[in-house]
């Protein structure tokens, strides 16, 4: 079988979607199947339509020998992906990733509303918003054969809003690293963050000003853009990884964490809260005092002795082979 992988992002960008591709690419080539890899960043220094026009073109021309269409993504690279997908008369597959009408409204109105709760009402979005969503339920999802989702919850949230039917979706987890030696631990908490809203790091600040009143010797380095191999050799000496984002679909730096056997902080609204169980500690994402009343406990050896248990104690692994036998299965199905 001849594999099509559409990707907004590979290697050496950073992002979840750039590990991701090349990951599957080589799960898929090791069972004996032939992948081509498109990247959107190849035509990203270009006006919009025109690169997505060019796009277009980059996967019509890569699509004529592929039998399957794997695309990481649901709206730039998506659309110009499943043109071509269906012009060709190819399978296509989708992998969602984050949700870019959410992103771009709390970035764009600075409102702390969380994932779960953002298509429950009916917001003021703005054009571009709106057009987004238009893209993804009237063209993108309908042309698609089969829309994979990281975790139920995220699918939970879509289905209606999108008009996804059930039976045209799939769960296919992401990969949780092995196991390894358990970080040495420190007495500083670590926050690693892309700069955008739904981040939610001012609450995280303000969090912090509150604990610090009750423990002044506490300690919280908050990092931007850090390269991926100083924060995973940060993370070997941290106290805790906090993560105060609004919502996560699919927090992949706690799965590292918990590799580590690192306490890990987290907002209570995850698409991986059954899976994590009680291997995290979760907070209220808008509450600055449970977030704070959360750093504190941190400070008695006896909570955070129970924290490195658990965390420890989380030995659930998924790897990359695993990961391409679900997307084949779906594929010869």
């Amino acid at each position: 079988m001849h594999i099509l992988i559409a990707t907004p992002l590979i290697p050496p960008e950073s992002g979840g979607p750039a590990y991701y591709s090349v990951a599957l690419k080589e799960g898929l080539e090791q069972q004996g199947h032939a992948v081509s890899l498109v990247a959107f960043q190849e035509v990203r220094k270009y006006p919009k339509v025109l690169r997505h026009l060019m796009f277009l073109y980059h996967v019509l021309f890569a699509g004529l020998r592929a039998d399957v269409f794997i695309i990481l993504d649901t709206v730039s690279v998506a659309l110009p992906s499943v043109i071509a997908g269906w012009v060709l008369g190819k399978k296509i597959i989708i992998r969602t990733g984050g949700d870019f009408v959410w992103e771009s409204y709390v970035e764009r109105t600075g409102e702390k509303v969380l994932l779960s709760e953002f298509y429950m009402a009916p917001r003021a979005l703005s054009r571009k918003e709106r057009l987004l969503v238009w893209l993804q339920k009237y063209i993108v999802f309908p042309l698609t054969t089969k829309v994979v989702f990281s975790t139920a919850y995220q699918r939970d949230i879509w289905a209606a809003p999108y008009a996804i039917p059930f039976s045209k979706t799939a769960i296919i987890e992401n990969s949780y690293p092995q196991k390894e030696e358990s970080a040495q631990g420190g007495d500083v908490f670590l926050c690693a963050w892309r700069p955008t809203g739904f981040k939610n790091i001012d609450t995280l600040e303000r969090a912090y000003v509150l604990a610090q009143k009750k423990y002044p010797t506490m300690k919280l380095e908050i990092f931007k853009d850090i390269p991926r191999k100083e924060l995973v050799v940060r993370m070997r000496t941290t106290r805790a990884l906090v993560v105060p984002s609004l919502s996560e679909v699919s927090p992949n730096l706690g799965m590292e964490a918990l590799a580590m056997g690192l306490p890990v902080i987290l907002t209570s609204d995850c698409g991986t809260r059954d899976r994590f169980g009680d291997a995290v500690t979760w907070i209220d994402p808008v509450d600055p005092q449970s977030i704070a009343d959360t750093l504190c406990s941190f400070m008695h050896e006896k909570v955070y002795a129970d924290a490195r248990h658990r965390a420890e104690a989380f030995t659930y692994t998924r790897t990359y082979a695993d990961i391409a036998k679900e997307f084949l299965t779906l594929a010869k199905n």
